[in-house]
């Protein structure tokens, strides 16, 4: 029996073998609309799914899957993706777990000391033939403040796997490492060297403050513009999680007004941007493309573990990074076996 396995991401398209290899057959089919999805998905046997989908899978979409037992993310999170709705209708919802955490904590780092030696703004001064001492003679602008990192701190908003891999990063170069994350016992901290401080406390003291967590409703907006008036004027602010955990206007008033330093963010509000976003006007702003995932191991693991989970399925197992393991009573009752 062949499985049909629709997947909505074109960066995926092309691992037709790897598909059957497994007993499924792959169609890629990018959509734009809700009626798009539903016509692409309502009779496939599993779907792969991302952040770059334009359309989520919400609960009316979800109900029209007659066939489907598996929605997998191919990805960190699983935004996108209705997991109640999914419980509800008996689907397994997995997702690619840590497969790119040691590549996402060097990019906070690379963020990190970018901001902090100023290198993408001495780079184009550079370019536009400035050198040496007489540059910051020029463009003093640039050149200060700036600190050595060594004996700054770095808190770290959220404490799970990137979070405490970014600690013996920062670590090496001298910071000290405070951190919030009210779900976590005391010893998590404690095992990685770390202090345990109030949210408050973090942003009054730290240099760098780097969010690392997963997105809900309740932490959505958690920086706001009066998280950013309680940091230091000097301090950066660092994203390489999800662009939602500050408010985007916000921000920019604190970027624009001296209340931060500046901000290395791996993403913005939307996941693309337009020429004339106000952030690529800042000259305080380091960007990058939502590439903090990226490296050449990353998206080797992230296909493997897609087919892993897909094949997990076909064979009657659970997923191995299963987001809804209370499905399972659900599931049973409508494809009689795992």
């Amino acid at each position: 029996m062949t499985f049909k396995v629709v997947i909505t991401l074109l960066h995926l398209a092309g691992d037709e073998e790897e598909c059957r290899k497994i007993g499924g057959e792959l169609f890629t089919t990018p959509c734009n609309t809700e009626d798009e999805l539903i016509a692409a998905t309502q009779d496939a046997d599993a779907i792969l799914t991302g952040m770059e989908c334009l359309v989520p899978f919400t609960r009316k979409v979800i109900s029209k899957l007659n066939k489907c037992k598996l929605i997998h993310n191919i990805g960190a999170g699983y935004e996108g993706i209705d997991v109640q709705a999914a419980t509800d209708y008996g689907i397994c919802v997995s997702f690619a777990g840590d497969y790119c955490s040691e590549e996402v904590a060097e990019h906070v780092m690379a963020l990190i000391l970018a901001c902090a030696r100023r290198l993408t703004r001495l780079d184009r001064a550079v370019r536009e033939g400035k050198w040496g001492f007489t540059a910051k003679q020029e463009m003093p602008e640039i050149w200060s403040p700036m600190f050595q990192i060594k004996g700054q701190t770095l808190g770290i908003i959220g404490f799970g796997r990137i979070g405490r891999l970014i600690v013996p990063k920062a670590k090496g170069f001298g910071l000290r490492v405070i951190a919030f994350d009210p779900y976590l016992p005391s010893n998590v901290f404690k095992e990685s060297g770390v202090e345990s401080v109030t949210l408050d406390r973090l942003l009054s003291e730290s240099d760098y403050i780097s969010v690392n967590a997963a997105l809900t409703e309740e932490n959505r907006h958690l920086l706001g513009i009066e998280q950013f008036r309680k940091m230091k004027p000097t301090a950066y602010f660092i994203n390489c999680a999800r662009a939602d955990f500050a408010d985007e206007e916000a921000l920019y008033t604190a970027l624009t007004h001296g209340y931060i330093a500046g901000a290395g963010l791996d993403l913005v509000k939307g996941e693309s941007i337009s020429l004339d976003h106000p952030l690529l006007k800042l000259e305080n702003v380091i960007l990058t493309a939502h590439s903090a995932w990226y490296s050449e191991h990353s998206m080797s693991e992230i296909k493997r573990r897609a087919y892993e989970h897909l094949g997990q399925v076909f064979r009657g197992e659970w997923p191995t990074w299963f987001v809804n393991p209370e499905v399972k009573e659900k599931f049973l009752e409508r494809w009689g076996k795992a």
